[in-house]
C-alpha cells in the first residue's frame, strides 16, 4: 500500500541583507593580525640581539602580502558604497602597516633604540576588523 502525501511543504529561506563585497576581508584582517604579532615580538626584543637580516625579510614578506591584497583590492568595484568604503579602509590599513614595516626596517638598520608609532596602524586595523562580519563575501 502505497500512500501519496500531498499539501505544500514550505522551505524558509533566510535573506542575508548585509552589503557583498568582493574580496576576502576575513582572510587578509587575520593576515594583518599575524603580521601583528609578529611586529610586536620583534618591537620587544632589543636591536642588538635581533638577528636584523632574518627581521628584515620577515618584514618584507609581510609587505609582499601587503602589495599582493592591495592590487587585488585597487580593481575592484562594488555596487554598494559601504563595500567601497570598507575596501577602502582595508586598503588604508595594508598602506598604513606597509609604511609601519619601512620605518621598523629603517630603525633596525640604524640601530635605533626608538620604534615608529603604531596608533594609526592599531586604530586602522580595529575599525577594519570591526566592519568584516557587516559584509557577505561573494567571490566576483
Amino acid at each position: 500500500m502505497t500512500s501519496i502525501l500531498t499539501g505544500c511543504v514550505g522551505t524558509v529561506e533566510t535573506i542575508d541583507d548585509r552589503p557583498v563585497i568582493h574580496f576576502d576581508a576575513a582572510s587578509i584582517i587575520s593576515a594583518a593580525r599575524d603580521h601583528q604579532i609578529k611586529m610586536l615580538t620583534l618591537s620587544s626584543i632589543p636591536t642588538d640581539v635581533v638577528a636584523i637580516s632574518g627581521a628584515v625579510k620577515e618584514l618584507q614578506g609581510m609587505q609582499a602580502d601587503n602589495d599582493i591584497y592591495s592590487t587585488e583590492l585597487e580593481e575592484l568595484r562594488h555596487e554598494d558604497s559601504s563595500a567601497d568604503e570598507f575596501k577602502d579602509l582595508v586598503g588604508e590599513y595594508l598602506e598604513a602597516e606597509n609604511a609601519y614595516i619601512d620605518q621598523t626596517i629603517e630603525a633596525l638598520y640604524g640601530g635605533g633604540t626608538s620604534r615608529p608609532s603604531r596608533f594609526s596602524m592599531d586604530t586602522l586595523y580595529s575599525q577594519s576588523n570591526a566592519k568584516v562580519s557587516e559584509f557577505r563575501y561573494e567571490p566576483k
